[in-house]
C-alpha cells in the first residue's frame, strides 16, 4: 500500500462509503423507510463494510488485514441479502435494486482484487513466518518463565492404541 497512510485514502473504503451513503438515503424513502427493522440491518451491514476495512488497516499487518477485508466481504454479501429482501416487499424498483447489487458486485470485485494484489509473492503476507502452534507458544514461555527446557511431551502413537497393555 505505498502512499496510503490512512484508511480514507483507500479507493474501497472510498467506495463503500459511498455504497453505505447511496443505501442509506434509499432508507429513508416511504415505504422502506416504515420498515424500521430492514432498514437498522441494511444501514448497519453496509457500514459495517467500510468499518471493517478501517479497522483491518488500523490493525497493522497485512494478516489481519486480509481478515478484516474477509469480514468487510462477509458484510457486503449480508447488504446484498438485506437488499433482496427490500425488492421483494417492493421498498425499492427494479432498477434501484439492481443499481445497489451491482454496486455491491463491483464492491466486491475490488476488495478481492485488493486482497489478491496483498497476497502476491513480495506482498510480505506469503512470505511471512509461519505462526507458532498454541503447544509452541506455551513451550517458550516455559523456557523464558523457567529458563529451562520444556519437558518432552509424550510420544504419540501412530498405531491407534494408548500404549497400555
Amino acid at each position: 500500500m505505498p502512499g496510503v497512510r490512512h484508511f480514507t485514502d483507500l479507493l474501497i473504503w472510498k467506495r463503500a462509503r459511498e455504497w453505505s451513503k447511496t443505501i442509506f438515503w434509499k432508507c429513508q424513502e416511504a415505504p422502506f423507510s416504515n420498515d424500521q427493522r430492514l432498514v437498522v440491518q441494511v444501514n448497519d451491514s453496509s457500514e459495517s463494510v467500510m468499518s471493517n476495512i478501517a479497522e483491518g488497516f488500523g490493525r497493522g499487518t497485512q494478516e489481519e488485514f486480509i481478515t478484516f477485508l474477509g469480514y468487510a466481504l462477509g458484510s457486503l454479501m449480508e447488504t446484498q441479502s438485506h437488499l433482496c429482501a427490500a425488492y421483494d416487499r417492493k421498498y425499492l424498483t427494479k432498477d434501484d435494486f439492481g443499481e445497489l447489487y451491482g454496486a455491491g458486485n463491483e464492491l466486491r470485485k475490488m476488495i478481492i482484487a485488493f486482497i489478491r494484489s496483498m497476497i502476491m509473492p513480495r506482498s510480505g503476507v506469503k512470505n511471512m513466518r509461519r505462526t507458532k502452534s498454541w503447544s509452541e507458544k506455551v513451550s517458550a514461555i516455559y523456557e523464558r518463565v523457567t529458563g529451562e527446557k520444556p519437558p518432552v511431551p509424550y510420544p504419540t502413537r501412530t498405531d491407534g492404541s494408548n500404549g497400555e497393555t
